[in-house]
Order: C-alpha cells, then sequence, then structure tokens
C-alpha cells in the first residue's frame, strides 16, 4: 500500500512539473515572423503612399505660388505701365501748353528789347554831348529810367493778356507696392517605418 501511494505521488508530481514546463514555454514562444513581416509591409506600404502624396502636394504647392506671383508680377507690371504712362501724358501736354506760351511770348519780349536797347542808345547818346551839364546828365538818368520802366510795364501787361502760365505738373505719389502671395505652407514629411528586428536563432 505504501509502495503504491509512493508511486501515485510520484506521478502527479511529475505530472504537475511537466504541465508547468508547457505553460511557460507557451508564455516565453515568440511572436511569429509572419506576423511582423505582415505589420511592417502594411506599414511600408502606407508609408509609400503617404510619400507620394507628399512629393504631389510639394510640387502642387510649387505651381500654385508660381503661379500666383506671375500673376501678380503681372498686375504690378500692368499697375506701373499706367502710372508711367499718366505721367508721361501730362509731362507732354505741358510742353505743347510751354511752347505754345512761349511763342506768344517772344515776340513780346523781342518788343521789350527793342525799347530798352533803344533807351540804352539814347541815355549813352546823351551823356556823350560835349560840356554836358549835371542837369542834363540827371535828365538823362531820369529818361532812361522812365523808359526801362514803360517797357518793363508794357511787356508785363502784353504777357498778363496772353492769360495764365502753364503750370508744370506735379508727379503723383509713388505707388504703394502690393503685398506679394504668401508661400503655401508646406506638407509634413512622413517617416518611414522601423524595420523589425530579427528573431535570434536558438543554438
Amino acid at each position: 500500500m505504501k509502495i503504491r501511494r509512493i508511486l501515485s505521488v510520484a506521478l502527479i508530481t511529475s505530472s504537475l512539473v511537466a504541465a508547468s514546463i508547457g505553460v511557460t514555454h507557451a508564455d516565453d514562444s515568440p511572436v511569429p515572423a509572419a506576423t511582423n513581416s505582415a505589420a511592417y509591409q502594411a506599414a511600408l506600404a502606407k508609408y509609400q503612399t503617404d510619400l507620394l502624396q507628399y512629393r504631389i502636394t510639394v510640387i502642387k504647392n510649387a505651381i500654385t505660388y508660381r503661379v500666383a506671383m506671375d500673376k501678380y508680377n503681372a498686375d504690378w507690371a500692368i499697375v506701373l505701365a499706367r502710372y508711367d504712362a499718366a505721367w508721361k501724358a501730362a509731362q507732354d501736354q505741358y510742353q505743347v501748353l510751354r511752347t505754345a506760351y512761349n511763342a506768344k511770348v517772344a515776340p513780346l519780349a523781342a518788343i521789350r528789347k527793342a525799347a530798352t536797347d533803344k533807351a540804352d542808345a539814347d541815355f549813352l547818346a546823351a551823356i556823350a554831348v560835349a560840356g554836358v551839364t549835371n542837369a542834363q546828365l540827371d535828365l538823362a538818368l531820369k529818361n532812361h529810367n522812365a523808359a526801362m520802366d514803360a517797357a518793363a510795364a508794357a511787356f508785363k501787361a502784353a504777357v498778363t493778356a496772353l492769360g495764365a502760365e502753364p503750370v508744370k505738373p506735379v508727379k503723383p505719389a509713388e505707388l504703394n507696392k502690393p503685398v506679394a502671395p504668401v508661400k503655401p505652407v508646406a506638407p509634413v514629411k512622413p517617416v518611414a517605418p522601423g524595420k523589425p528586428k530579427k528573431e535570434d536563432k536558438k543554438k
């Protein structure tokens, strides 16, 4: 009886030990390589798709910005051209008016010059007379001044009768260049997934 009991205990003990060893091996077993590979391949496929979309977005952003800048520069060139054309037209118009006005003033200036030349000649002739007296010299001075004043007054009155003198145009204030387009926000470049570590081979 004792021998049977000992044998029964031994069998039970050996069964428990074997069962515990089996459980331990099951808990420590590595994840199958196929599972790791499948997860990595899925992550890699997503990364490649994201990277492709990233590159496409970069090019689209560049095209969008380039088109916006081309339009911005073209619009600004049109504005500048209009500004310059308006300023040049104003200057040209002034030159036309000034030329016409000067043409009207020229003969009046010639009349004044003739009058002043005669006044000068008369004055020089008066003071060149032999035996001229102080009274005659004083009279010559007064006559010369009066003739010069009369010539100046006549010229001024004739010019006033022509009307207002052309006014030189004032250049408009410089244009303020509009704000240039802003570059699109750069997309975030995706990060490649890490490769799974290889399992150490059991010796």
